[in-house]
This record gives C-alpha cells, sequence and structure tokens, in this order.
C-alpha cells in the first residue's frame, strides 16, 4: 500500500471520528477541559475591573483576563485551553468553558483541515513491481555504487592550534 492510501485512509478514518466528538472539541482535549474543571473547584475568584479577575488558590493569587485570553501562569496562553485559573473563572462568570479554547480544536478548524480529500497522482509511465518476473531483471542495467576505497593506515588528525599556545 502507498504512502498516499495510507494518508488518504488516516485523514478519512479521522473525519468520521470527528462526527463521534462532543461539546466541539477532540477528546483529549475534551479530557484536559474537565481535568482543569475539576482542579478549579477550590479556587476562590474576585473580579477587580473588566473582565480581570484575580484568582485565589493555596499556592498563591493568579491574575486572568478573560478578553485577551490570558492567565499570569501563561499555561492557556501555551496550550491554548484554559487553565484551571481561567476555568474558575470562567465558572464564576457563569459562561461556557468550550467557547473559550482556542479555535484550533474545535470542530471547525478539523473539518477545514481533513474536509478534503486526497486526490492520489497518477503513475502514468511507473513500473508495476507485479510485473517483474526473474527474466526481466536479468536484462535490466542496475547501477552500483562508486567503489571507494580508504588509503591504507590510521586517519591522521588535523589539530588546531589555540592563539594562545606558545609555538
Amino acid at each position: 500500500m502507498s504512502i498516499v492510501r495510507k494518508v488518504a485512509k488516516k485523514m478519512y478514518a479521522t473525519s468520521i471520528a470527528m462526527s463521534n466528538w462532543k461539546n466541539g472539541v477532540g477528546p483529549k482535549i475534551d479530557a484536559k477541559l474537565v481535568d482543569n474543571v475539576a482542579r478549579s473547584a477550590r479556587m476562590l475568584s474576585v473580579p477587580y475591573g473588566g473582565r480581570r479577575v484575580c484568582v485565589y488558590t493555596a499556592k498563591g493569587d493568579v491574575h486572568v483576563d478573560l478578553g485577551l485570553g490570558e492567565c499570569s501562569c501563561a499555561a492557556w496562553q501555551m496550550s491554548g485551553i484554559p487553565c484551571p485559573h481561567a476555568c474558575a473563572v470562567i465558572k464564576a462568570v457563569n459562561c461556557n468553558v468550550y467557547e473559550f479554547v482556542d479555535e484550533c480544536y474545535k470542530i471547525t478548524s478539523q473539518q477545514k483541515i481533513y474536509g478534503r480529500t486526497m486526490i492520489p497522482v497518477a503513475t502514468v509511465d511507473m513500473p508495476n513491481p507485479n510485473n517483474y518476473w526473474v527474466e526481466n531483471i536479468a536484462s535490466q542495467v542496475f547501477l552500483a555504487p562508486p567503489l571507494t576505497s580508504r588509503p591504507p593506515g590510521r586517519p591522521k588528525i588535523k589539530r588546531r592550534e589555540s592563539q594562545f599556545q606558545n609555538r
């Protein structure tokens, strides 16, 4: 099976698997979000203007800005998935956590990636490997690799002298 067909099969399988996605994101991202929401249960969030909120945890306070999609722990900016601090704020504001996931993880972006089918490359003049017989192989000319010979003995070491060394 050619590589193009393997890739096409994989892309088709992925596009079919997307029909089973819940909440508009993939199952791995969904699992991470559920874990982050569970970890945010014991965090206290206090708004201090606009969409900025201070989240108090056992390890200290963290500042979250929902408008910019930023958290001072930088996990949200790095992964595109709301961190537990951001999940605590999103729950306090009564919003949906899945709305704050980066666009690249959502099903609409994934459908754009896997939506089109791949057109295989036409192999008009390419030989068929099933048509080779012993007689056909014997009559063909095969290129051998070039003969190279190493000189006898141990190779010389080309040492670079330091500029500070006495000559």
